[in-house]
Protein backbone atom coordinates (compact mmCIF):
# COMPACT_ATOMS: atom_id res chain seq x y z
CA UNK A 1 0.00 0.00 0.00
CA UNK A 2 1.00 3.55 -0.65
CA UNK A 3 2.89 5.13 2.24
CA UNK A 4 2.59 8.88 2.30
CA UNK A 5 4.08 9.05 5.77
CA UNK A 6 7.37 8.03 4.21
CA UNK A 7 8.51 5.08 6.30
CA UNK A 8 6.83 2.88 8.86
CA UNK A 9 8.29 -0.01 10.78
CA UNK A 10 6.60 -3.30 9.94
CA UNK A 11 5.22 -5.07 12.95
CA UNK A 12 5.75 -8.69 11.96
CA UNK A 13 9.23 -10.11 11.94
CA UNK A 14 11.37 -12.29 9.73
CA UNK A 15 9.53 -15.28 8.26
CA UNK A 16 6.11 -14.11 9.37
CA UNK A 17 6.56 -10.83 7.51
CA UNK A 18 6.50 -12.15 4.00
CA UNK A 19 3.25 -12.42 2.10
CA UNK A 20 2.11 -14.85 -0.54
CA UNK A 21 3.73 -14.22 -3.89
CA UNK A 22 2.16 -17.14 -5.76
CA UNK A 23 -1.08 -17.35 -3.84
CA UNK A 24 -4.09 -19.11 -5.35
CA UNK A 25 -7.32 -17.29 -6.10
CA UNK A 26 -9.79 -19.50 -4.24
CA UNK A 27 -12.99 -21.00 -5.66
CA UNK A 28 -15.30 -19.26 -8.09
CA UNK A 29 -18.25 -17.16 -7.00
CA UNK A 30 -19.33 -13.72 -8.16
CA UNK A 31 -15.75 -12.92 -9.16
CA UNK A 32 -14.93 -11.78 -12.68
CA UNK A 33 -12.11 -13.82 -14.17
CA UNK A 34 -10.87 -10.69 -15.95
CA UNK A 35 -9.79 -9.01 -12.72
CA UNK A 36 -6.13 -7.99 -12.80
CA UNK A 37 -3.65 -10.10 -10.90
CA UNK A 38 -0.20 -9.73 -9.35
CA UNK A 39 1.45 -13.13 -9.36
CA UNK A 40 -1.69 -15.18 -8.76
CA UNK A 41 -3.23 -12.73 -6.31
CA UNK A 42 -6.24 -10.72 -7.45
CA UNK A 43 -5.65 -6.97 -7.33
CA UNK A 44 -9.41 -6.49 -6.89
CA UNK A 45 -12.35 -8.66 -5.94
CA UNK A 46 -15.51 -7.95 -7.92
CA UNK A 47 -18.70 -9.00 -6.14
CA UNK A 48 -21.79 -7.99 -8.12
CA UNK A 49 -24.30 -9.19 -5.52
CA UNK A 50 -26.80 -6.71 -4.05
CA UNK A 51 -25.50 -4.94 -0.97
CA UNK A 52 -27.28 -4.92 2.38
CA UNK A 53 -28.12 -1.77 4.33
CA UNK A 54 -26.43 -1.03 7.65
CA UNK A 55 -23.79 -3.66 7.02
CA UNK A 56 -20.81 -4.15 9.30
CA UNK A 57 -17.25 -5.14 8.42
CA UNK A 58 -14.75 -6.95 10.63
CA UNK A 59 -11.05 -6.56 9.87
CA UNK A 60 -8.25 -8.58 11.48
CA UNK A 61 -4.98 -6.83 12.28
CA UNK A 62 -2.64 -9.81 12.49
CA UNK A 63 0.13 -9.33 15.03
CA UNK A 64 1.29 -10.74 18.35
CA UNK A 65 1.60 -7.48 20.25
CA UNK A 66 -0.97 -4.78 21.11
CA UNK A 67 -1.09 -1.86 18.70
CA UNK A 68 0.09 1.54 19.93
CA UNK A 69 -2.95 3.36 18.57
CA UNK A 70 -1.47 6.75 17.73
CA UNK A 71 -3.95 8.45 15.38
CA UNK A 72 -1.55 11.16 14.25
CA UNK A 73 0.84 10.03 11.54
CA UNK A 74 3.38 12.70 12.52
CA UNK A 75 3.86 10.93 15.87
CA UNK A 76 3.51 7.31 14.78
CA UNK A 77 6.22 5.00 13.48
CA UNK A 78 4.66 1.61 12.79
CA UNK A 79 2.49 0.01 10.15
CA UNK A 80 -0.31 -1.01 12.50
CA UNK A 81 -1.20 2.60 13.28
CA UNK A 82 -1.14 3.45 9.59
CA UNK A 83 -3.57 0.64 8.77
CA UNK A 84 -5.82 1.44 11.72
CA UNK A 85 -6.18 5.06 10.60
CA UNK A 86 -7.26 4.26 7.03
CA UNK A 87 -11.07 4.42 7.43
CA UNK A 88 -10.71 7.89 8.91
CA UNK A 89 -8.30 9.17 6.26
CA UNK A 90 -7.39 7.05 3.24
CA UNK A 91 -5.19 4.12 2.29
CA UNK A 92 -1.70 5.34 3.16
CA UNK A 93 -3.15 8.34 4.99
CA UNK A 94 -2.50 10.78 2.16
CA UNK A 95 -4.71 13.77 1.40
CA UNK A 96 -3.78 13.40 -2.29
CA UNK A 97 -5.29 11.13 -4.92
CA UNK A 98 -2.87 9.18 -7.14
CA UNK A 99 -2.94 6.98 -10.19
CA UNK A 100 -1.93 3.32 -10.00
CA UNK A 101 1.77 4.28 -10.18
CA UNK A 102 1.60 6.74 -7.26
CA UNK A 103 1.66 9.90 -9.42
CA UNK A 104 -0.45 12.59 -7.74
CA UNK A 105 -3.58 13.59 -9.66
CA UNK A 106 -6.43 15.94 -8.84
CA UNK A 107 -9.56 14.79 -7.07
CA UNK A 108 -8.56 13.89 -3.53
CA UNK A 109 -9.08 15.55 -0.18
CA UNK A 110 -6.59 18.11 -1.50
CA UNK A 111 -4.87 18.96 -4.78
CA UNK A 112 -1.30 20.14 -5.23
CA UNK A 113 0.23 22.39 -7.87
CA UNK A 114 4.03 22.41 -8.21
CA UNK A 115 5.92 25.30 -9.83
CA UNK A 116 9.38 24.14 -10.89
CA UNK A 117 10.68 27.63 -11.63
CA UNK A 118 9.35 29.30 -8.49
CA UNK A 119 10.24 26.24 -6.38
CA UNK A 120 6.83 26.20 -4.73
CA UNK A 121 3.95 23.91 -3.99
CA UNK A 122 0.41 25.22 -3.54
CA UNK A 123 -1.96 22.85 -1.74
CA UNK A 124 -5.69 23.45 -2.10
CA UNK A 125 -8.09 21.63 0.19
CA UNK A 126 -11.38 20.27 -1.15
CA UNK A 127 -14.01 22.96 -0.65
CA UNK A 128 -16.26 20.67 1.40
CA UNK A 129 -13.54 19.04 3.50
CA UNK A 130 -14.55 18.95 7.18
CA UNK A 131 -13.47 17.29 10.37
CA UNK A 132 -15.79 14.76 11.98
CA UNK A 133 -16.89 17.43 14.50
CA UNK A 134 -18.21 19.56 11.65
CA UNK A 135 -15.39 22.13 11.62
CA UNK A 136 -13.82 22.98 8.27
CA UNK A 137 -10.33 21.67 7.52
CA UNK A 138 -8.15 24.75 7.07
CA UNK A 139 -4.76 25.83 5.83
CA UNK A 140 -3.66 26.12 9.46
CA UNK A 141 -4.46 22.43 9.90
CA UNK A 142 -2.07 21.67 7.03
CA UNK A 143 0.63 23.86 8.57
CA UNK A 144 0.11 22.42 12.05
CA UNK A 145 1.30 19.03 10.84
CA UNK A 146 4.67 20.65 10.07
CA UNK A 147 4.82 22.17 13.54
CA UNK A 148 4.28 18.76 15.11
CA UNK A 149 7.04 17.19 13.02
CA UNK A 150 9.56 20.02 13.31
CA UNK A 151 9.09 21.14 16.92
CA UNK A 152 11.24 18.78 19.05
CA UNK A 153 8.86 19.26 21.98
CA UNK A 154 6.34 16.98 20.27
CA UNK A 155 8.86 14.13 20.08
CA UNK A 156 8.17 13.26 16.45
CA UNK A 157 10.58 10.94 14.66
CA UNK A 158 9.59 12.30 11.25
CA UNK A 159 11.76 15.39 10.94
CA UNK A 160 14.16 14.66 8.07
CA UNK A 161 16.72 16.11 5.70
CA UNK A 162 14.04 16.04 3.01
CA UNK A 163 11.65 18.27 4.97
CA UNK A 164 14.55 20.60 5.81
CA UNK A 165 14.42 21.52 2.10
CA UNK A 166 11.46 23.75 3.02
CA UNK A 167 12.62 27.32 3.63
CA UNK A 168 12.75 28.13 7.33
CA UNK A 169 11.86 24.66 8.61
CA UNK A 170 15.37 23.93 9.91
CA UNK A 171 15.44 27.27 11.71
CA UNK A 172 12.07 26.48 13.31
CA UNK A 173 13.28 23.00 14.25
CA UNK A 174 16.44 24.40 15.85
CA UNK A 175 14.54 26.99 17.86
CA UNK A 176 15.93 29.93 15.88
CA UNK A 177 12.51 30.97 14.55
CA UNK A 178 9.00 30.96 16.01
CA UNK A 179 7.34 30.25 12.69
CA UNK A 180 8.17 28.54 9.40
CA UNK A 181 9.11 31.25 6.91
CA UNK A 182 8.65 29.01 3.88
CA UNK A 183 4.98 28.32 4.62
CA UNK A 184 2.33 30.92 3.87
CA UNK A 185 -1.46 31.22 3.62
CA UNK A 186 -2.66 32.72 0.30
CA UNK A 187 -6.23 32.87 1.64
CA UNK A 188 -5.44 33.25 5.34
CA UNK A 189 -5.06 30.63 8.06
CA UNK A 190 -8.75 29.79 7.91
CA UNK A 191 -8.68 29.52 4.12
CA UNK A 192 -8.18 26.37 2.07
CA UNK A 193 -4.73 27.03 0.56
CA UNK A 194 -1.18 26.54 1.80
CA UNK A 195 1.92 27.60 -0.10
CA UNK A 196 5.33 26.00 0.48
CA UNK A 197 8.64 27.50 -0.63
CA UNK A 198 11.41 24.97 -1.30
CA UNK A 199 15.15 25.46 -1.56
CA UNK A 200 15.23 23.10 -4.53
CA UNK A 201 12.81 21.00 -6.55
CA UNK A 202 13.23 17.23 -6.61
CA UNK A 203 11.93 14.54 -8.98
CA UNK A 204 9.88 12.77 -6.34
CA UNK A 205 7.68 15.78 -5.63
CA UNK A 206 5.23 14.75 -8.33
CA UNK A 207 4.81 11.38 -6.60
CA UNK A 208 2.97 10.65 -3.38
CA UNK A 209 5.36 9.76 -0.59
CA UNK A 210 8.38 11.82 -1.64
CA UNK A 211 8.90 13.06 1.92
CA UNK A 212 9.73 16.60 0.74
CA UNK A 213 6.36 17.80 1.98
CA UNK A 214 3.78 16.25 4.30
CA UNK A 215 0.60 14.63 3.03
CA UNK A 216 -1.24 14.73 6.33
CA UNK A 217 -3.37 17.26 8.16
CA UNK A 218 -4.14 17.71 11.87
CA UNK A 219 -7.05 19.58 13.56
CA UNK A 220 -5.39 22.65 15.05
CA UNK A 221 -8.56 23.80 16.84
CA UNK A 222 -8.81 20.42 18.57
CA UNK A 223 -5.14 19.87 19.47
CA UNK A 224 -3.70 23.36 19.97
CA UNK A 225 -4.25 23.45 23.73
CA UNK A 226 -2.59 20.08 24.39
CA UNK A 227 0.93 20.45 25.76
CA UNK A 228 3.34 19.26 23.02
CA UNK A 229 5.01 16.61 25.19
CA UNK A 230 1.57 15.25 26.13
CA UNK A 231 0.07 15.11 22.64
CA UNK A 232 1.21 11.58 21.78
CA UNK A 233 -0.50 10.21 24.91
CA UNK A 234 -3.56 12.46 24.83
CA UNK A 235 -7.14 11.28 24.45
CA UNK A 236 -7.40 13.52 21.38
CA UNK A 237 -4.81 11.34 19.63
CA UNK A 238 -5.33 7.94 21.27
CA UNK A 239 -9.02 7.62 22.13
CA UNK A 240 -11.06 10.37 20.46
CA UNK A 241 -9.27 11.44 17.27
CA UNK A 242 -11.04 13.53 14.67
CA UNK A 243 -11.09 12.39 11.05
CA UNK A 244 -11.91 13.81 7.63
CA UNK A 245 -12.45 10.48 5.86
CA UNK A 246 -15.62 8.43 5.40
CA UNK A 247 -15.58 7.06 8.97
CA UNK A 248 -14.82 8.35 12.44
CA UNK A 249 -13.59 6.55 15.54
CA UNK A 250 -16.40 5.69 17.96
CA UNK A 251 -14.55 3.37 20.34
CA UNK A 252 -10.97 2.31 21.07
CA UNK A 253 -10.12 -0.69 23.21
CA UNK A 254 -6.49 0.17 23.89
CA UNK A 255 -4.11 -2.06 22.00
CA UNK A 256 -6.89 -4.42 20.90
CA UNK A 257 -9.56 -2.92 18.65
CA UNK A 258 -10.92 0.20 16.99
CA UNK A 259 -14.54 0.68 15.98
CA UNK A 260 -15.53 3.15 13.27
CA UNK A 261 -18.93 4.60 12.39
CA UNK A 262 -19.96 6.87 9.53
CA UNK A 263 -18.61 10.42 9.46
CA UNK A 264 -21.67 12.58 8.70
CA UNK A 265 -19.44 15.42 7.44
CA UNK A 266 -17.50 13.36 4.89
CA UNK A 267 -16.92 15.36 1.71
CA UNK A 268 -17.35 12.40 -0.64
CA UNK A 269 -20.20 10.02 -1.39
CA UNK A 270 -21.93 8.62 1.70
CA UNK A 271 -20.10 5.57 3.08
CA UNK A 272 -21.98 2.30 2.65
CA UNK A 273 -21.22 0.52 5.92
CA UNK A 274 -22.78 1.25 9.30
CA UNK A 275 -19.73 0.12 11.23
CA UNK A 276 -16.15 -1.15 10.80
CA UNK A 277 -14.25 -2.92 13.57
CA UNK A 278 -10.52 -3.57 13.31
CA UNK A 279 -9.17 -6.04 15.88
CA UNK A 280 -5.80 -7.55 16.79
CA UNK A 281 -5.56 -11.27 16.03
CA UNK A 282 -2.48 -13.38 16.76
CA UNK A 283 -0.44 -14.88 13.94
CA UNK A 284 -1.08 -18.37 15.31
CA UNK A 285 -4.87 -18.05 15.36
CA UNK A 286 -5.71 -16.08 12.21
CA UNK A 287 -6.31 -19.13 10.02
CA UNK A 288 -8.73 -20.60 12.56
CA UNK A 289 -10.42 -17.22 13.02
CA UNK A 290 -11.04 -16.92 9.28
CA UNK A 291 -12.29 -20.50 9.12
CA UNK A 292 -14.74 -19.61 11.90
CA UNK A 293 -15.88 -16.61 9.79
CA UNK A 294 -14.97 -14.07 12.46
CA UNK A 295 -13.35 -11.62 10.02
CA UNK A 296 -13.99 -10.36 6.51
CA UNK A 297 -10.47 -9.12 5.73
CA UNK A 298 -7.05 -9.85 7.22
CA UNK A 299 -4.16 -7.37 7.21
CA UNK A 300 -0.60 -8.72 7.50
CA UNK A 301 -1.62 -12.37 7.58
CA UNK A 302 1.60 -14.42 7.86
CA UNK A 303 2.51 -16.72 5.02
CA UNK A 304 2.53 -19.58 7.51
CA UNK A 305 -1.27 -19.27 7.49
CA UNK A 306 -1.53 -19.28 3.71
CA UNK A 307 -1.98 -23.02 3.04
CA UNK A 308 -4.90 -23.13 5.46
CA UNK A 309 -6.48 -19.88 4.33
CA UNK A 310 -6.31 -20.58 0.60
CA UNK A 311 -8.33 -23.77 1.21
CA UNK A 312 -11.24 -21.75 2.60
CA UNK A 313 -13.84 -21.62 -0.17
CA UNK A 314 -15.46 -18.40 1.05
CA UNK A 315 -12.29 -16.29 0.88
CA UNK A 316 -10.54 -14.77 -2.14
CA UNK A 317 -6.79 -14.19 -2.04
CA UNK A 318 -6.04 -10.60 -3.09
CA UNK A 319 -2.87 -8.57 -3.06
CA UNK A 320 -0.55 -6.03 -4.55
CA UNK A 321 3.15 -5.48 -5.09
CA UNK A 322 4.59 -4.70 -1.69
CA UNK A 323 6.45 -1.60 -0.64
CA UNK A 324 8.09 -3.69 2.06
CA UNK A 325 11.61 -5.07 2.31
CA UNK A 326 13.40 -6.74 5.20
CA UNK A 327 17.00 -6.17 6.18
CA UNK A 328 19.87 -6.63 8.63
CA UNK A 329 21.25 -3.35 10.02
CA UNK A 330 24.58 -3.00 11.81
CA UNK A 331 25.01 -0.70 14.81
CA UNK A 332 27.95 1.50 13.75
CA UNK A 333 27.38 4.65 15.78
CA UNK A 334 24.70 6.77 17.39
CA UNK A 335 22.15 9.47 16.65
CA UNK A 336 23.13 12.92 17.96
CA UNK A 337 19.77 14.32 19.07
CA UNK A 338 21.15 17.82 19.60
CA UNK A 339 22.50 18.10 16.06
CA UNK A 340 19.91 15.74 14.53
CA UNK A 341 22.59 13.72 12.72
CA UNK A 342 23.92 10.18 12.68
CA UNK A 343 27.53 9.71 13.77
CA UNK A 344 29.39 6.56 12.69
CA UNK A 345 31.78 6.39 15.63
CA UNK A 346 31.14 3.11 17.43
CA UNK A 347 34.19 1.01 18.21
CA UNK A 348 33.17 -2.36 16.80
CA UNK A 349 34.62 -4.99 14.47
CA UNK A 350 31.58 -4.28 12.30
CA UNK A 351 33.23 -1.08 11.10
CA UNK A 352 35.14 -3.44 8.80
CA UNK A 353 32.97 -3.88 5.73
CA UNK A 354 34.43 -7.34 5.06
CA UNK A 355 32.81 -8.62 8.25
CA UNK A 356 29.47 -7.11 7.26
CA UNK A 357 29.73 -8.61 3.77
CA UNK A 358 30.69 -12.02 5.15
CA UNK A 359 27.69 -12.06 7.48
CA UNK A 360 25.46 -11.35 4.50
CA UNK A 361 26.94 -14.19 2.44
CA UNK A 362 26.55 -16.58 5.38
CA UNK A 363 22.76 -16.11 5.55
CA UNK A 364 20.68 -18.85 3.93
CA UNK A 365 17.74 -16.56 3.10
CA UNK A 366 16.42 -18.72 0.25
CA UNK A 367 16.27 -21.78 2.51
CA UNK A 368 14.46 -19.80 5.22
CA UNK A 369 11.91 -18.53 2.72
CA UNK A 370 11.30 -22.02 1.37
CA UNK A 371 10.91 -23.64 4.79
CA UNK A 372 8.95 -20.99 6.65
CA UNK A 373 7.19 -19.03 3.88
CA UNK A 374 5.98 -21.83 1.64
CA UNK A 375 8.51 -20.64 -0.94
CA UNK A 376 6.51 -17.43 -1.34
CA UNK A 377 9.14 -14.84 -0.43
CA UNK A 378 12.06 -13.86 -2.64
CA UNK A 379 15.55 -12.90 -1.58
CA UNK A 380 16.16 -9.17 -1.97
CA UNK A 381 19.00 -7.89 -4.13
CA UNK A 382 18.86 -4.33 -2.81
CA UNK A 383 16.78 -1.93 -0.71
CA UNK A 384 14.85 -0.74 -3.79
CA UNK A 385 11.67 -2.82 -3.89
CA UNK A 386 10.53 -4.48 -7.17
CA UNK A 387 7.49 -2.22 -7.50
CA UNK A 388 10.07 0.35 -8.66
CA UNK A 389 11.28 -1.96 -11.40
CA UNK A 390 12.85 0.85 -13.40
CA UNK A 391 15.11 1.82 -10.52
CA UNK A 392 16.02 -1.60 -9.10
CA UNK A 393 19.49 -2.42 -10.48
CA UNK A 394 19.34 -6.08 -11.56
CA UNK A 395 23.14 -6.23 -11.81
CA UNK A 396 23.29 -5.85 -8.02
CA UNK A 397 22.91 -9.37 -6.67
CA UNK A 398 22.65 -8.78 -2.93
CA UNK A 399 24.03 -11.54 -0.72
CA UNK A 400 23.18 -15.07 -1.87
CA UNK A 401 24.46 -17.88 0.36
CA UNK A 402 28.19 -18.38 -0.24
CA UNK A 403 30.08 -19.72 2.79
CA UNK A 404 33.31 -20.05 0.83
CA UNK A 405 33.24 -16.39 -0.18
CA UNK A 406 32.34 -15.33 3.37
CA UNK A 407 35.33 -17.19 4.81
CA UNK A 408 37.60 -15.77 2.12
CA UNK A 409 36.53 -12.22 2.94
CA UNK A 410 37.26 -12.73 6.63
CA UNK A 411 40.61 -14.39 5.98
CA UNK A 412 41.78 -11.56 3.74
CA UNK A 413 40.60 -8.94 6.23
CA UNK A 414 42.65 -10.51 9.04
CA UNK A 415 39.92 -12.17 11.13
CA UNK A 416 41.93 -15.25 12.11
CA UNK A 417 40.49 -18.48 13.50
CA UNK A 418 40.89 -19.22 17.20
CA UNK A 419 41.36 -22.99 17.00
CA UNK A 420 40.72 -23.40 20.73
CA UNK A 421 37.25 -21.84 20.70
CA UNK A 422 36.38 -22.37 17.02
CA UNK A 423 35.53 -18.73 16.51
CA UNK A 424 37.40 -15.95 14.81
CA UNK A 425 39.44 -13.23 16.46
CA UNK A 426 39.15 -9.59 15.46
CA UNK A 427 41.85 -7.91 13.40
CA UNK A 428 43.69 -7.07 16.64
CA UNK A 429 43.85 -10.74 17.58
CA UNK A 430 41.21 -10.54 20.32
CA UNK A 431 38.07 -12.62 20.76
CA UNK A 432 34.80 -10.84 19.98
CA UNK A 433 31.12 -11.57 20.25
CA UNK A 434 28.26 -9.86 18.43
CA UNK A 435 24.84 -9.23 19.98
CA UNK A 436 21.87 -9.89 17.70
CA UNK A 437 18.74 -7.85 18.48
CA UNK A 438 16.23 -10.25 16.93
CA UNK A 439 12.51 -9.57 17.06
CA UNK A 440 9.69 -11.84 18.11
CA UNK A 441 6.49 -11.91 16.08
CA UNK A 442 5.63 -15.42 14.99
CA UNK A 443 5.92 -19.05 16.03
CA UNK A 444 8.91 -19.32 13.71
CA UNK A 445 10.86 -16.28 14.90
CA UNK A 446 13.02 -18.22 17.34
CA UNK A 447 13.80 -20.94 14.80
CA UNK A 448 14.78 -18.38 12.16
CA UNK A 449 17.01 -16.45 14.56
CA UNK A 450 18.76 -19.60 15.78
CA UNK A 451 19.21 -20.74 12.19
CA UNK A 452 21.08 -17.55 11.30
CA UNK A 453 23.18 -17.77 14.47
CA UNK A 454 24.28 -21.23 13.34
CA UNK A 455 25.02 -19.90 9.84
CA UNK A 456 27.28 -17.20 11.27
CA UNK A 457 28.97 -19.82 13.46
CA UNK A 458 29.95 -21.65 10.26
CA UNK A 459 32.16 -18.70 9.32
CA UNK A 460 33.48 -18.31 12.86
CA UNK A 461 31.42 -15.29 13.94
CA UNK A 462 30.19 -15.67 17.52
CA UNK A 463 26.65 -14.32 17.85
CA UNK A 464 24.30 -14.27 20.85
CA UNK A 465 20.80 -12.88 21.26
CA UNK A 466 20.16 -9.57 23.00
CA UNK A 467 19.48 -10.49 26.64
CA UNK A 468 19.54 -14.14 25.42
CA UNK A 469 16.03 -13.93 24.03
CA UNK A 470 13.92 -12.42 21.26
CA UNK A 471 12.70 -8.86 21.70
CA UNK A 472 9.06 -7.80 21.27
CA UNK A 473 8.27 -5.22 18.62
CA UNK A 474 7.40 -2.34 20.93
CA UNK A 475 10.63 -2.70 22.92
CA UNK A 476 12.59 -3.08 19.69
CA UNK A 477 11.01 0.11 18.35
CA UNK A 478 11.93 2.04 21.48
CA UNK A 479 15.55 0.88 21.23
CA UNK A 480 15.75 1.80 17.54
CA UNK A 481 14.18 5.24 17.80
CA UNK A 482 16.28 6.12 20.84
CA UNK A 483 19.35 5.90 18.61
CA UNK A 484 21.85 5.66 21.46
CA UNK A 485 21.58 2.11 22.81
CA UNK A 486 25.02 0.52 22.49
CA UNK A 487 24.12 -2.91 23.88
CA UNK A 488 23.38 -4.47 20.50
CA UNK A 489 25.50 -4.97 17.38
CA UNK A 490 23.03 -5.76 14.62
CA UNK A 491 19.31 -6.26 14.17
CA UNK A 492 16.75 -7.53 11.71
CA UNK A 493 13.71 -5.53 10.70
CA UNK A 494 11.56 -4.47 7.80
CA UNK A 495 10.50 -1.19 6.27
CA UNK A 496 7.24 -0.35 4.58
CA UNK A 497 8.63 2.38 2.38
CA UNK A 498 7.18 5.40 0.62
CA UNK A 499 5.63 5.40 -2.81
CA UNK A 500 8.56 7.42 -4.09
CA UNK A 501 11.75 5.30 -4.17
CA UNK A 502 14.08 7.96 -2.74
CA UNK A 503 15.77 6.67 0.40
CA UNK A 504 16.97 10.01 1.68
CA UNK A 505 14.84 9.69 4.81
CA UNK A 506 16.03 6.16 5.46
CA UNK A 507 19.82 6.34 5.11
CA UNK A 508 20.83 10.01 5.08
CA UNK A 509 23.08 11.55 7.70
CA UNK A 510 20.14 13.32 9.33
CA UNK A 511 17.62 10.47 9.14
CA UNK A 512 16.39 9.27 12.56
CA UNK A 513 15.39 6.05 10.81
CA UNK A 514 19.00 5.32 9.85
CA UNK A 515 19.13 2.80 12.68
CA UNK A 516 22.62 1.52 11.85
CA UNK A 517 23.98 5.09 11.68
CA UNK A 518 26.00 4.29 8.55
CA UNK A 519 26.94 7.61 6.98
CA UNK A 520 29.71 8.74 4.65
CA UNK A 521 30.34 11.73 2.41
CA UNK A 522 29.93 9.51 -0.65
CA UNK A 523 26.59 8.16 0.53
CA UNK A 524 25.39 11.70 1.13
CA UNK A 525 26.35 12.65 -2.43
CA UNK A 526 24.65 9.58 -3.92
CA UNK A 527 21.42 10.28 -2.05
CA UNK A 528 21.54 13.95 -3.06
CA UNK A 529 22.07 12.95 -6.70
CA UNK A 530 18.93 10.81 -6.63
CA UNK A 531 16.88 13.79 -5.46
CA UNK A 532 18.66 16.49 -7.46
CA UNK A 533 16.92 18.82 -9.87
CA UNK A 534 18.84 17.15 -12.70
CA UNK A 535 17.26 13.84 -11.68
CA UNK A 536 13.84 15.14 -12.68
CA UNK A 537 15.05 13.57 -15.95
CA UNK A 538 14.09 9.92 -15.29
CA UNK A 539 17.16 8.56 -17.11
CA UNK A 540 19.47 10.62 -14.90
CA UNK A 541 17.62 9.44 -11.83
CA UNK A 542 17.82 5.81 -12.89
CA UNK A 543 21.60 5.99 -13.16
CA UNK A 544 21.79 7.74 -9.79
CA UNK A 545 19.79 4.91 -8.23
CA UNK A 546 22.08 2.33 -9.84
CA UNK A 547 25.21 3.99 -8.43
CA UNK A 548 23.58 4.19 -5.00
CA UNK A 549 22.71 0.47 -4.96
CA UNK A 550 26.17 -0.52 -6.14
CA UNK A 551 27.73 1.49 -3.32
CA UNK A 552 25.39 0.06 -0.68
CA UNK A 553 26.21 -3.44 -1.96
CA UNK A 554 29.95 -2.79 -1.74
CA UNK A 555 29.74 -1.27 1.73
CA UNK A 556 27.18 -3.76 3.07
CA UNK A 557 25.69 -0.78 4.87
CA UNK A 558 22.67 -3.00 5.43
CA UNK A 559 22.01 -6.54 4.23
CA UNK A 560 18.71 -6.60 2.30
CA UNK A 561 17.07 -9.96 2.89
CA UNK A 562 13.61 -10.41 1.34
CA UNK A 563 10.87 -8.93 -0.86
CA UNK A 564 7.21 -9.98 -0.97
CA UNK A 565 3.72 -9.10 -2.08
CA UNK A 566 1.07 -7.81 0.28
CA UNK A 567 -1.57 -10.50 0.81
CA UNK A 568 -5.16 -9.84 1.89
CA UNK A 569 -7.67 -12.68 2.28
CA UNK A 570 -11.13 -11.22 1.60
CA UNK A 571 -14.47 -12.84 2.41
CA UNK A 572 -16.79 -13.23 -0.56
CA UNK A 573 -19.53 -11.11 0.99
CA UNK A 574 -17.29 -8.01 0.68
CA UNK A 575 -18.22 -5.60 -2.11
CA UNK A 576 -15.83 -3.03 -3.58
CA UNK A 577 -12.48 -4.34 -2.37
CA UNK A 578 -9.49 -3.23 -4.45
CA UNK A 579 -5.75 -2.91 -3.95
CA UNK A 580 -5.37 -0.59 -6.95
CA UNK A 581 -3.61 2.55 -5.70
CA UNK A 582 -5.79 4.70 -7.97
CA UNK A 583 -8.61 3.95 -5.50
CA UNK A 584 -6.70 4.63 -2.28
CA UNK A 585 -8.72 7.78 -1.51
CA UNK A 586 -12.09 6.11 -1.99
CA UNK A 587 -11.60 2.47 -1.01
CA UNK A 588 -13.17 2.64 2.44
CA UNK A 589 -16.07 4.83 1.32
CA UNK A 590 -16.89 2.32 -1.43
CA UNK A 591 -16.75 -0.84 0.69
CA UNK A 592 -19.99 -2.67 1.40
CA UNK A 593 -21.21 -6.19 2.13
CA UNK A 594 -23.73 -8.42 0.35
CA UNK A 595 -24.77 -10.45 3.39
CA UNK A 596 -25.60 -9.60 7.00
CA UNK A 597 -22.84 -11.88 8.34
CA UNK A 598 -19.51 -13.24 7.13
CA UNK A 599 -19.94 -16.14 4.71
Amino acid sequence: MKKSTKYVMGFVTTAALFSAVLAGCGNKSATKTTDATVGNLKVSYTNNAKTVKNGTLNVAMVQDTPFQGIFASELSNDAADSYLAEPGTAVGGSIFKTNSQFKIVNGGAADIKLDKNAKTATITLHKNLKWSDGKAVTAKDLEFAYEIVANPAYGSQRYTDSLANIEGLAEFHNGKAKSISGISYPKGQNGNQLKIQFKKMTPGMWQSGSGYYLESVEPYHYLKDVKPSKLVSSKQVRQQPLSYGPYKVSKVVSGQSVTYVQNPYYYGSKPKLKQITMSVVSTSSIAAALKAKKYDIAYEAPSTAYPSVKALKDYVQTGQKSLTFSYIAFNLGHYDTKKSINVMDRKTPLQNKSLRQAMGYAMNVDAVNKKFNNGLATRANSTIVPVFDKYNDKSVKGYPLNIKKANSLLNKAGFKWDSKHQYRLNTNGKAFKLVYLARSGSANSEAVAQNYIQQWKKIGVHVTLYHDRLTDFNTWGQIMTNGNNQNWDFTGGNWSVASDPSQMDLYSKGAPYNFGHFTTAKLTKLLNDIDSTKAIDSKVRQQAFYKYQQYMQDQAAVIPTSFSLDWYPVNKRVVGWTNDHANDQSRWANLAVSASSTK
